[in-house]
């Protein structure tokens, strides 16, 4: 999240061609009148577009309001100060009538749009539509803006969130993409927050590798620009040096497993996989027998494959197996009239 105190425009990159279409979006619908609802994974800076797009609009000099989906961190409007026990009896249509006052003239962002309780997702839709609220008389003018992950759409099918709500906002709807999907604006997003925090602590701004960008390029980011952000103000921090490298990317990011295509790995290397994870799951149940299960489970599918490519002819099958005959009639008669139940040892290895 951005702090408020910050110029968000400063920090919305937009190098890539996704990020250039979030840009294009926020133009076009900056006008400060119908509802926006921003969309994409946590992290990936929805309520930094959603500060863009309250600075570049009409409402810019009003207040931005940012509340959370129960509405609880709503700052009080007018000017008496509620009690505490006045607070404890609020409802939530109360609650969501005091952000919309509270962001009168300007812009209320909704955070998790699929959080939202049913009688404030009611209040915010009649609020939208121009109409009064439940029982309070008021009319709201106030550009909302939501947030909302991806899976929105299966939460209006499954009924917690109203569909009425949500098409008020289907028309205008900015998809943020993850990081890993707009790697062009890295070099230049980190850039801005070493310069951000290195000026925070008062010192020069350490200059970048390039290895140090080949590395940030190839970690998946699954916590987005917030992760990022959080890599550059660990990096401001403890590198003293004037030049930040590689190996300090490598001493604060995460180990993560790299994903090579299953057509990319070696036999050996498919087989060790699949060990590591039988081994693991085996952990704490007495296997005594763990040779003999592996080469069953090889030999099983290795029969089936050499009998149907020679037509289950098994004088051929086993010449091409380089067994004898009898050998493999015996091991087929073995494997295919188990004496017993499979044990934990068999079912972990089928992966399930």
């Amino acid at each position: 999240m951005l702090q408020p105190n910050l110029r968000a425009n400063d920090f919305l990159v937009a190098e890539s061609a996704s990020m250039r279409a979030v840009v294009a979006a926020v133009d076009a619908y900056a006008d400060g009148e119908a509802p926006v609802l921003v969309c994409g994974e946590h992290g990936t800076g929805r309520e930094l577009v959603a500060r863009v797009l309250h600075q570049r609009g009409p409402r810019s000099c009003r207040r931005f309001i940012a509340v959370r989906p129960t509405f609880e961190d709503a700052p009080p409007s007018g000017p008496h100060r509620r009690r505490a026990s006045d607070a404890v009896e609020e409802d939530d249509c109360e609650r969501a009538r005091r952000a919309l006052r509270a962001a009168a003239g300007g812009t209320l962002l909704v955070k998790d749009m699929s959080d939202l309780s049913g009688l404030s997702q009611r209040t915010l839709r009649r609020a939208i539509a121009g109409r009064a609220g439940d029982c309070s008389g008021e009319l709201f003018d106030v550009q909302v803006v939501a947030t909302a992950d991806l899976d929105l759409e299966r939460a209006v099918a499954a009924s917690i969130v109203s569909r009425d709500l949500h098409d008020l906002f289907r028309a205008r709807r900015i998809e943020v993409p993850p990081l890993r999907d707009r790697l062009e604006d890295l070099p230049a997003l980190f850039e801005r927050w070493i310069k951000h925090y290195a000026a925070e602590i008062g010192r020069a701004r350490p200059t970048v590798s390039t290895r140090t960008y080949v590395r940030l390029a190839e970690y998946p980011w699954p916590g987005n620009v917030a992760e990022l952000k959080s890599i550059a103000r660990r990096l401001v921090v403890r590198v003293d040096r004037p030049r930040i490298e590689a190996g300090d990317v490598d001493e604060v990011l995460p180990v993560v497993a790299a994903r090579v295509p299953l057509e990319d790995l070696a036999f050996e290397d498919m087989v060790k996989a699949k060990l590591s994870v039988l081994l693991a799951r085996l952990d704490g149940y007495p296997v005594n027998d763990l040779y003999d299960k592996v080469l069953a489970r090889v030999e099983r599918p290795l029969f089936d494959l050499v009998l149907a490519h020679t037509g289950n002819n098994q004088v051929k099958a086993a010449e091409i197996l380089g067994l004898n005959r009898n050998t493999l009639r015996k091991k087929l008669a073995d494997l295919g009239l188990p004496t017993r139940r499979a044990g934990r040892a068999d079912h972990a290895l089928d992966g399930e």
